[in-house]
């Protein structure tokens, strides 16, 4: 296919209301137009329309002459919506047609299961990242948090948990029926784990000062905690079985927010460069290695496989986002202007979703790797403390 220079340049996309940059040389996409007949009391055309454009397969357009037609059908069915798909391409000739059924409170992700299985079944693309639930804590007053599930475009939003000062809430498992999260509404700190499918939670562990679970091992019964000693927040590899602890780090300084690397070390932030930087530690060494050589505030990072995207501070004062392989030297920048903080590896490691602050707009950002594209979603939630995909 033809292929045409994208200068840097932000377009808004009114048919879907999010905003789009495109970054660096694309290909052209085929051109694929979204039909209905359905009669429903909300807009979920402009949900299926989202995530057909953010699979970065096509280019959505309301012109007769596009190279492929996707017609839906939804239909109320007492407490669930059934949605019926057809893809038609050239002279009208079927595709692919499926159907799929979800509940009505939760519409948004019928939309995102049809598109993500079509474009899977027709091994155009693997995003199955679309359908995992995202969780967030915000603070609302001083004092005052919420924990909340949302899904990537911020249509839906269930709030789970409010009153008092919750914070770091983590997924424990890849079901993601459950998560931890600390309890700030005492003098002793708690982090707790809590059951979605029962609504039950359950102590993990007690300190003072400050006290973080930040990531889960692959098989789920460790997981790394920051936690004050001496007046210092230090990791700790602790384990969820047994509730045993033990000591990774030794600084008298800020040693906090660690995230596993493979089975063997951890990364994590620390002052030992006299502001926020990355580090990589051994889980049975006790000598760091600094990561990160450029920028002054590298405090948000996400981790996947040897790959870790972490946000940096520039000399202008944007935050920037770049993704770095721990046994190389390659960098590469991932962001150009704003604010852009969060960073989380999607559970593929080929999307990122991050927080972009650009002036007085604020958005929750899906950028896609290998295709060079931003997506911008309004974020209206108020001031994220975390989230966790």
């Amino acid at each position: 296919m033809k292929k045409i220079v994208l200068l840097f340049f932000s377009l808004v996309c009114l048919s879907a209301d999010i905003i789009m940059d495109v970054v660096s040389e694309q290909q052209v996409l085929p051109k694929i137009r979204i039909t209905t007949s359905s009669l429903v009391n909300f807009d979920f055309d402009k949900v299926i329309k989202n995530d057909v454009l953010v699979s970065s397969k096509f280019e959505v357009t309301d012109s007769a002459d596009a190279n492929y037609e996707l017609n839906y059908t939804l239909v109320p069915s007492g407490n669930n919506y059934d949605l019926t798909i057809v893809l038609k391409g050239e002279n009208n000739v079927s595709k692919y047609e499926n159907k799929f059924s979800y509940p009505k409170n939760a519409y948004v992700f019928l939309s995102h299961k049809a598109i993500s299985t079509m474009l899977k079944d027709l091994k155009i693309a693997d995003i199955d990242w679309m359908n995992r639930k995202i969780l967030i804590t915000r603070k609302i007053a001083a004092k005052q948090s919420q924990i909340l599930i949302a899904d990537y475009t911020l249509n839906y939003q269930k709030i789970i948990m409010q009153g008092g000062l919750n914070l770091f809430a983590k997924w424990a498992n890849e079901e993601q029926n459950a998560f931890y999260y600390t309890d700030y509404n005492k003098d002793t700190l708690s982090i707790y784990k809590y059951n979605l499918l029962n609504n039950q939670k359950t102590l993990i562990t007690q300190g003072v000062g400050m006290l973080a679970l930040s990531d889960i091992s692959k098989d789920g019964s460790k997981a790394l905690i920051t936690k004050t000693i001496e007046d210092q927040p230090e990791v700790f590899l602790f384990d969820l079985n047994t509730k045993a602890s033990k000591r990774l780090t030794n600084y008298k300084g800020i040693d906090v927010s660690a995230k596993f690397l493979g089975d063997n070390s951890f990364a994590f932030v620390s002052d030992r460069s006299s502001y926020p930087n990355l580090y990589m530690q051994g889980l049975d060494k006790n000598n760091a290695t600094q990561l990160v050589y450029h920028g002054k505030n590298n405090s948000a990072f996400s981790v996947f496989n040897n790959y870790i995207v972490y946000s940096s501070r520039e000399k202008s004062g944007d935050f920037n986002l770049y993704v770095m392989a721990t046994d190389s030297q390659y960098v590469r920048q991932l962001t150009l202007n704003g604010r852009n903080i969060f960073p989380n590896f999607s559970n593929d490691g080929k999307t990122i979703m991050f927080i972009k602050l650009l002036g007085m707009q604020s958005s929750l950002g899906i950028l896609r790797l290998d295709e060079n594209k931003v997506y911008h979603f309004p974020l209206k939630v108020g001031k994220i403390s975390t989230l966790d995909w």
